[in-house]
């Protein structure tokens, strides 16, 4: 598991934490919260980096992006502390888990060939149940208790994210891919079983070389 924080790490955490802010932005400026919750940009590049930097950058991501956001929009986005503190909680479990679970199915013949998409799939789960069990305490009222605002928010984050679920799902593989063809992915992916095919490879060749 990747615990070393290098300078390309450290660099690509800050500029996928600032471009889920903008990101989130651009949704915003379109003055529909609907359609903004649909996509979660925000979620996209938190997830992203939990896949190439790690669980510990990508927790970090996650709990940085959202503040990032409250404090440039004046307390306006996400608003404080109904919808920050259970955002906080989400995303940095989206960034933790999605680079933990990578590491644990690479791990396993039967899956690391499917390990950023598993992965993916866990994070996405683990991080909107938090945000409920978080989020529900905000919304109990005379009305609704824990459990009833518990079980609200579960489906709530479910069925009004479901874009967003589905193209996080599509791009961010297809983004992994397109790294891994161009030489970059294994920069960051030093242990994916690609990588250590290309290492054999040119330790091959070097051997070839030399004699």
């Amino acid at each position: 598991m990747k615990t070393k924080f290098t300078t390309l790490n450290v660099v690509t955490t800050a500029l996928l934490a600032a471009i889920a802010v903008i990101m989130a932005s651009v949704f915003h400026a379109f003055g529909d919260v609907a359609l903004s919750s649909l996509f979660s940009p925000m979620h996209f590049p938190v997830l992203l980096c939990g896949i190439l930097c790690g669980p510990y950058l990508g927790l970090i991501c996650g709990v940085v992006t959202p503040l990032v956001s409250f404090l440039s929009t004046g307390g306006a986005r996400p608003p404080f502390p109904a919808q920050l503190i259970p955002m906080i909680f989400e995303l940095a479990m989206y960034g933790f888990i999605a680079g933990l679970m990578r590491w644990v199915f690479l791990k396993n013949t039967k899956t690391n060939r499917f390990a950023s998409v598993l992965a993916l799939v866990i994070a996405m789960i683990a991080g909107r149940l938090l945000n409920a069990f978080v989020g529900a305490f905000f919304m109990i009222d005379n009305v609704n208790n824990y459990f009833v605002a518990l079980g609200t928010k579960i489906l709530g984050n479910f069925t009004s994210t479901w874009a967003g679920i589905i193209l996080q799902l599509v791009l961010i593989p297809l983004i992994l891919f397109a790294l891994q063809r161009g030489g970059i992915l294994i920069k960051y992916l030093p242990d994916t079983p690609t990588a250590q095919k290309h290492r054999q490879d040119d330790e091959k060749s070097a051997e070839t070389v030399d004699d």
